[in-house]
């Protein structure tokens, strides 16, 4: 089953059980598809707004970006699912078994690439909804604030399941790489989030 055709309820039962799919990876999608939806919900209530008329054809490529970005926000969620029970079948296999050698690193460094896009996408939508600062329905302030607080959380999440992932490689190089790309990604993602949330303060 996908996040895309399971209920609310069906998720969060599947979070709340002993077991490690769906988990942080599935929360950093959802969390990243929340955002983009709330920023529709911002936009549908602005672009055609007289007043905002303006501003018409950046809303509509608001819009068609965050559609696009909801997707690609549940494929990950699913994508991580898929990662992380390739790196657990390892798990399961001896230290010193060949094949674990052999293909724990790489596994790893799947598994991360995850969370990465996760927090890449985050970014893109938070300096999406920068954009929409001053341009959109003043009376959904709170939400465009939300939306970014959501995004933010997102990238938080997959930071999270990129350091645990990483922590458990061998290769040093690899791990202080991935370590510096979701370090950098999180602060951006922090300040963004930061310069809408009190943009929107009224």
């Amino acid at each position: 089953m996908t996040l895309r055709t399971q209920t609310l309820n069906q998720l969060l039962d599947d979070l709340a059980s002993k077991q490690p799919t769906p988990g942080g990876g599935a929360v950093a999608g959802v969390l990243a598809g929340l955002s983009t939806a709330l920023g529709n919900m911002v936009l549908a209530y602005s672009h055609d707004k007289q007043s905002l008329e303006e501003h018409h054809e950046l809303h509509e490529d608001c819009m068609k970006f965050l559609n696009s970005a909801k997707e690609k926000a549940i494929a990950l969620g699913d994508a991580d699912v898929e990662a992380y029970e390739k790196v657990s079948a390892l798990w399961k296999l001896s230290k010193d078994d060949p094949n674990r050698i052999e293909q724990w690193d790489t596994a790893l460094a799947e598994a991360i690439q995850i969370p990465l896009q996760t927090m890449e996408l985050s970014n893109r939508i938070l300096i999406t909804l920068k954009t929409l600062i001053g341009k959109t329905n003043g009376m959904l302030a709170s939400d465009l604030a939300i939306a970014a607080i959501l995004a933010e959380s997102s990238a938080r999440t997959a930071y999270w399941n990129v350091g645990i992932n990483s922590d458990q490689m061998d290769c040093e190089i690899q791990k202080n790489e991935f370590n510096e790309q979701s370090t950098v990604l999180l602060k951006s993602c922090k300040e963004l989030a930061g310069l809408i949330e009190q943009s929107c303060k009224v």
